[in-house]
């Protein structure tokens, strides 16, 4: 597996700091009624047909879902920003990629296992790679280096927390990142961090 690789060109894998029995993979067109069944019964918002077709048709946007036993348990769906994906740093010649995440939900019978924080950390390395598609690959790593995770890869990660979600700010919180204040009156916090991936 090439760390540059399209985002598109991952297997099926799994992640060894979760439950055994879990694989995370990219959605496909036959898992929509599943996952919008299961955005439904997770989150406050319903969102449209359309949302989904943008996460499977879109290559700025992805979904990438957790299954146990042939079940979708689990989704993170973000896209990725700014005119390249990337953002350039302050001080830096490099850039950094930008993520916004959209949607992030587990069933609670899966919850507290690490799983939304893999997904988290998964669907920004995804679309980090997307983004380098162009760009030249780093050194090959070893398989010692993607048992732990690609390395040396920051992603900056933003999304929207209602102010009523204390549990969602705390993960967001565990992951490093730090609640924004956007003004008194909207009814949800903007959560930002760098994370690497």
């Amino acid at each position: 597996m090439s760390p540059a690789s399209p985002a598109g060109s991952y297997s099926e894998h799994v992640l060894p700091l979760i439950p055994p029995g879990i694989r995370f993979r990219l959605m496909k067109a036959s898992d929509l009624p599943e996952v919008r069944a299961l955005h439904a019964s997770l989150l406050p918002v319903q969102y449209p047909l359309a949302f989904f077709i943008h996460l499977l048709l879109q290559p700025r946007y992805l979904c990438v879902l957790a299954t146990h036993e042939d079940s979708v348990i689990a989704f993170a769906s973000a896209e990725i920003n700014a005119s390249h994906g990337t953002v350039q740093t302050e001080h830096r010649n490099s850039s950094l990629a930008h993520i916004t995440l959209l949607t992030l939900g587990v069933q609670p019978t899966h919850q507290r296992q690490g799983i939304g924080r893999a997904l988290v950390h998964d669907v920004a390395r995804r679309l980090r790679a997307s983004s380098c598609r162009n760009e030249t690959p780093s050194e090959p790593r070893s398989a010692e280096d993607f048992r732990h995770g690609p390395r040396y890869s920051t992603v900056l990660v933003q999304a929207e927390v209602a102010r009523s979600n204390t549990a969602g700010k705390f993960f967001y919180s565990r992951l490093g990142m730090n609640v924004e204040q956007v003004g008194s009156k909207t009814p949800t916090h903007i959560v930002a961090g760098l994370l690497c991936v």
